[in-house]
């Protein structure tokens, strides 16, 4: 017998615990530290605690989850822009069930998801892409019972993304890189590790010139000590950055270069610097995420796996074909 329980009812961080477990076993690709599994839903500020299902059996252990999120505060900028839109952050339910259970479980946890979502006014319910508190940029595409089940659920790709592991210990500063780093340092750039009391202003900028999520990112890069952000510039002039240590997690980005200084090399160098930080920390290998950029990373040492994800939506909505925003 399975029941579905909420955290707001639950209020025990054990259940995130057991979540977590059932996400490693699930997506064995996509693990995560259990540390930062809860941190990404605890630390989210759109954390809504209905949001969250567990589906129990009957001794209360967790059989199977969801988490779920919409933007009702951060990025403050895209609130209207996202109001019809609700994102499932992750979903699993234990694979050691028998199919039909594993079904009926996901089933269930699913359809009251998407009966809150209805009663929220929600057009679209998207997969799992939700930045920048995410777990798997979209649903990885090896994982053939989850895409087959979404698909079955009338869920559909709206875009698709990879993401690279890069294993560190056979990564390099190639003489290239060191060659074009000297060129464009003549030329009067400048590469540096960030300044905590610039963080209002170069976090500023990269909301502006790129992406409000951006801005979190780098928010979150700059409340470290020592930042965990490069920074370009020519003169007093931003020109470009790229985060490490995504989110407290082995990942590399996200990465800008202002759109009038591209083409010179500033990207590429301050790809090499933030990844040769990462292997400064003690890293074994490190995570490019959801990029559709194929060449551009296709230039670092190390690359030894390309992993594949669907961005997938479901449309709620009795209209014909309404354009998600």
């Amino acid at each position: 017998m399975i029941r579905i329980a909420f955290f707001r009812d639950l209020r025990d961080y054990s259940y995130l615990e057991q979540a977590c477990k059932i996400h490693n076993r699930s997506f064995p690709m996509d693990n995560a530290e259990c540390r930062v599994f809860k941190s990404f839903i605890i630390e989210d500020p759109n954390l809504d605690e209905e949001l969250i299902l567990f589906a129990l059996d009957e001794k209360g252990y967790v059989k199977g989850f969801l988490i779920g999120s919409e933007i009702c505060k951060e990025p403050r900028e895209v609130i209207d822009r996202y109001k019809e839109v609700i994102w499932v952050k992750d979903l699993a339910a234990d694979p050691s069930l028998p199919r039909d259970e594993w079904v009926r479980i996901l089933d269930t946890l699913l359809n009251t998801f998407e009966d809150i979502a209805r009663r929220k006014a929600k057009k679209f319910v998207v997969l799992y892409a939700y930045a920048p508190y995410y777990f798997m940029p979209g649903v990885n595409i090896l994982y053939e019972d989850y895409l087959e089940y979404f698909e079955s659920r009338g869920y559909v790709k709206r875009e698709e993304n990879v993401s690279y592991e890069v294993n560190l210990l056979n990564f390099f500063y190639p003489r290239r890189v060191e060659r074009l780093e000297k060129r464009l340092v003549e030329q009067g750039f400048m590469f540096r590790i960030g300044r905590e009391d610039e963080a209002e202003r170069v976090t500023s900028w990269i909301g502006t010139t790129f992406s409000p999520f951006w801005r979190l990112e780098a928010l979150y890069a700059y409340s470290v000590k020592p930042p965990t952000i490069w920074i370009a510039e020519k003169g007093y002039e931003i020109v470009g950055f790229a985060v490490y240590n995504r989110m407290g997690r082995n990942e590399f980005g996200p990465i800008g270069v202002d759109p009038s200084k591209r083409g010179y090399g500033v990207g590429t160098v301050l790809l090499f610097k933030a990844l040769s930080s990462l292997k400064e920390m003690g890293f074994r290998y490190a995570v490019i995420p959801w990029t559709s950029h194929l060449f551009f990373y296709s230039q670092v040492p190390g690359i030894e796996r390309i992993k594949h994800y669907y961005v997938m939506v479901k449309n709620l909505s009795s209209e014909s074909n309404p354009q998600l925003p």
